[in-house]
């Protein structure tokens, strides 16, 4: 997360003009509803009442944002901009629909020229006019300047692809980072059989990490979930990501009808709460307590790990199979003995 101690995901509608397997917000199947500014303003600034030493960072997602009118999500970062002064404001889109002139200027000042996509080599486009639009947009939005953030999530497909074809794309794509991101069983997840196992993206992780080694991939963007393990050992930082066990602390997603969650990933599911109550009595509510223990915990394992003082337990939401969770437990271990020596 940013410098702001409170995250909002802003969910500006519930579907999307694409649906893939892996998606946890069920693509074109989630409802077709967007979010009301005015409603979802007033309950942000609740907070800010209820909380007034807190910054925070509004991210517009869905779905897919740009689905939603424009016009809304420019109403609601006039109703919220002044409220919080040292906000920033960001947003998340496939880039498969034409970037209007109208689209391009609200990116331009209020995202600030900064924007996330998304991407895998073969689950997310339906055709070949598809791909080509998608990356048509990634180069207009870097030749205007853009800071571009390439999601990409962890399929079996990516580890088919391989590390190093994976990081070549990304290169020769020209965004600045990538952040790799595993799959939760969320959404359409809950029934395709399109996640690796664990064991796969141990091994894949590790590959990348060699492959970087090799290839100096660490100068051509920054890769941010390798970054984030790498500062583990090299600034001793280890709360970075999705290891800081407090995200269910800082964040909240506003669904499109008004219910609120933590984690965006199960937030259409696992809602505790809604905009028509208190701030003060949503952020105090036992059941949003009850989600910040369930994160808490830790699964007994964890705490004989080698590594466990670098991982902490990593992402809450990602599931034990067998005796082998999802962190990148392998590479954590090859660092160890990289950079500290500690051979075991």
């Amino acid at each position: 997360m940013l410098k702001n101690d409170l995250m909002f995901y802003i969910k500006t509608t519930e579907t999307c003009n694409l649906n893939c397997s892996h998606c946890y917000t069920s693509g074109k199947e989630g409802r077709k509803i967007y979010f009301n500014p005015e409603k979802v303003a007033y309950w942000v600034n609740q907070v800010k009442d209820y909380r007034p030493e807190s910054t925070a960072h509004f991210e517009y997602h869905g779905g897919e944002p740009f689905l939603a009118p424009v016009s809304d999500m420019w109403k609601f970062w006039e109703l919220t901009k002044d409220k919080w002064p040292d906000a920033t404001y960001g947003c998340t889109s496939n880039l498969v629909h034409k970037l209007t002139d109208e689209k391009l200027e609200f990116m331009d000042i209020v995202l600030k020229k900064r924007l996330g996509t998304s991407w895998d080599p073969a689950i997310r486009f339906d055709n070949e006019k598809q791909r080509i639009l998608f990356q048509n947009n990634v180069a207009l939005l870097l030749d205007r300047g853009y800071t571009v953030k390439l999601f990409v999530s962890l399929t079996q497909d990516v580890m088919k692809m391989g590390p190093l074809t994976l990081l070549q794309y990304v290169k020769s794509l020209g965004v600045q980072e990538l952040a790799l991101e595993r799959i939760t069983h969320d959404g359409h997840a809950r029934y395709n059989n399109v996640a690796p196992s664990n064991l796969e993206l141990q091994h894949f992780f590790l590959e990348m990490h060699e492959v970087m080694k090799e290839h100096d991939a660490r100068e051509w963007f920054d890769n941010e979930f390798m970054e984030t393990v790498y500062s583990k050992f090299e600034t001793g930082f280890t709360k970075g990501g999705t290891f800081c066990r407090d995200c269910e602390q800082k964040l909240f997603t506003i669904n499109a009808d008004g219910s609120i969650a933590g984690c965006p990933n199960a937030a259409p599911r696992d809602y505790f709460s809604h905009i028509s109550i208190n701030a003060k009595e949503v952020i105090e509510s036992p059941k949003r307590c009850e989600v910040i223990m369930q994160e808490l915990n830790r699964d007994p394992r964890c705490y004989s790990c080698s590594v466990y003082k670098y991982c902490g337990g990593d992402c809450h939401q990602l599931l034990w199979e067998d005796d082998i969770c999802g962190a990148p437990r392998m590479l954590m271990k090859r660092l160890d003995e990289e950079i500290n020596g500690n051979i075991k």
